[in-house]
C-alpha cells in the first residue's frame, strides 16, 4: 500500500514538472508567422514603416479582407497627407495580376483620388473617365469625383459635354452639379453680351435640374439689364420659389424692379412671404424701408427691433440706426430697453452664412461651399435664440 502511494506521488510529480517545463519552453520560443500573415489596420498605422507596408503588399494572396485592408490603409495615408505613399501602395497592388472586377475598380477609384491630392490632375481625369463605363456605387462615387475636380478647374463646358454623351449616372445629386456648370457658363455668355446662349445654357440647366433657382436668377439678371422689369420680377420669383435663400443673390435688382413698376405692395409681400426666417439683414431693411413707405416709418422701425430680437446681429444693429437717421427718427424708452438688451446678445465676430450640408461658415456668400464643394447650399445664419436681459437685472 505504502509503495502504491510512493509511486503515485512521484508520478503526479512528474507529470507536474514536465507541464511547467513545456509551458517555459513555448513561452520562450517566439511564435511563427504564417509568410502571408496581414496586420491589421491598427496595427499597421501603429508601425508607421515601409517594412510593415512592403510586407503588406508584398502578400502572395489576397482575400476580400486584405483588400479592404489596402483600401482602409491608402484613405487613411492620404487623408493623413502621406499621399506619395498611398499613390505608391495603390500602384503597386493594381500592378497586380489577380485582382479583378469591382475590386480592381475600386484600386483604380482609389489612385485617381490620391492622383487629384497630389496635383496631378490629368492622370486623375483619365482613370475617373475610364471608370464611367463602370456601374452603380464605383460609376457614382467616380462621376462625383471628375466633377469636383473638373469645377476646381473651371472646365464647366467638359462637364456638360459629358452629361450630354450620358457618361454621367441620372442622380439627383449630379445632375444639380450639371446645373450649375450650364449656369457659370451662362454667366459669362450673359457678361459678354451673348445673351442667347445665355438662354440656351439656361435651359440646359433646367433640363438637368427644374428646381434649379440659379438659372431663374440668371434670367432675371439678363432681363433686368435690359430694362424688362416685369420679366425680372417673373424669373427672380421663379428662384424664391424654388429656393428662397436665393434672395441673397436677386435682393438689390429684385427691389429695383419692383420699385420700376411702382408695385411696392408687392414687394412688401414677397418680401414677407420669402424672408421670413431667413436672417438676411438687407432683406429685414428691404422690408422695413418699403413698410415705410406704405405705413410710416414709426410702424417699419418697431417691425424692425421686432426682427432684431428674434435674429439679433451687428449688421442688423448698424442697418436699424441707418433707419432711424433717414427718417429722422428716435427710440421711445421702450424700443431702447429693447435694443440695449439686443446688443447684450450680438456676437460682431459671428460669420454671416453656413453651408446646410457640412457645417462651414463663411463671411461671404458663394454659390458653391469652399469646404464640401455642393452648390447653394450657403444659407444665412440664424442665430439660437437667448434670453432676452433686462436693465433690472444688470
Amino acid at each position: 500500500m505504502m509503495e502504491s502511494a510512493i509511486v503515485f506521488v512521484l508520478v503526479l510529480v512528474g507529470t507536474g514538472l514536465g507541464w511547467v517545463l513545456g509551458y517555459r519552453s513555448g513561452k520562450a520560443r517566439p511564435k511563427s508567422t504564417p509568410a502571408d500573415w496581414i496586420p491589421s489596420i491598427d496595427f499597421i498605422l501603429a508601425q508607421n514603416t515601409d517594412i510593415t507596408l512592403k510586407r503588406l503588399v508584398n502578400a502572395q494572396t489576397l482575400d476580400d479582407d486584405s483588400i479592404e485592408l489596402f483600401l482602409r490603409l491608402g484613405c487613411s495615408l492620404r487623408e493623413k497627407g502621406e499621399v506619395e505613399r498611398a499613390i505608391h501602395l495603390h500602384q503597386t497592388l493594381f500592378a497586380r495580376t489577380d485582382l479583378k472586377g469591382v475590386l480592381l475598380q475600386e484600386l483604380e477609384l482609389e489612385l485617381a483620388m490620391d492622383f487629384a491630392m497630389a496635383g496631378l490632375h490629368d492622370r486623375a481625369e483619365r482613370l475617373l473617365l475610364e471608370l464611367l463605363d463602370a456601374r452603380g456605387r464605383i460609376q457614382e462615387k467616380s462621376a462625383k469625383v471628375l466633377l469636383e475636380l473638373l469645377e476646381e478647374e473651371g472646365e464647366w463646358q467638359q462637364v456638360l459635354d459629358l452629361n450630354r454623351a450620358r457618361k454621367l449616372p441620372n442622380s439627383a445629386q449630379l445632375q444639380r452639379r450639371v446645373a450649375h456648370a450650364a449656369c457659370e457658363l451662362a454667366e459669362r455668355a450673359a457678361g459678354n453680351g451673348n445673351y442667347i446662349e445665355t438662354r440656351q445654357l439656361c435651359r440646359t440647366a433646367l433640363k438637368s435640374d427644374g428646381r434649379c433657382a440659379r438659372a431663374f436668377v440668371v434670367l432675371g439678371n439678363m432681363a433686368f439689364e435690359q430694362d424688362e422689369p416685369s420679366e425680372a420680377v417673373r424669373c427672380y420669383l421663379k428662384a424664391l420659389d424654388h429656393d428662397k435663400g436665393s434672395i441673397i443673390a436677386i435682393l438689390d435688382p429684385m427691389v429695383r424692379s419692383f420699385h420700376q413698376l411702382g408695385d411696392p405692395h408687392g414687394l412688401l409681400t414677397h418680401l414677407q412671404r420669402h424672408g421670413e426666417g431667413l436672417n438676411y439683414v438687407p432683406a429685414l431693411v428691404a422690408r422695413a424701408e418699403t413698410l415705410a413707405d406704405i405705413e410710416g416709418a414709426e410702424t417699419a422701425i418697431t417691425g424692425f427691433i421686432q426682427d432684431l430680437e428674434k435674429y439679433p446681429s451687428y449688421t442688423g444693429y448698424v442697418a436699424m440706426l441707418g433707419l432711424l437717421l433717414r427718417h429722422k427718427r428716435r427710440l421711445s424708452e421702450s424700443q431702447a430697453h429693447g435694443v440695449y438688451a439686443i446688443l447684450r446678445r450680438i456676437d460682431t465676430d459671428d460669420p454671416s452664412f453656413v453651408c446646410s450640408q457640412c457645417g462651414f461658415k463663411a463671411r461671404e456668400f458663394h454659390w458653391r461651399c469652399p469646404s464640401c464643394k455642393n452648390w447653394a447650399s450657403l444659407k444665412a445664419i440664424t442665430p439660437f435664440s437667448h434670453p432676452s436681459v433686462a436693465i433690472e437685472d444688470l
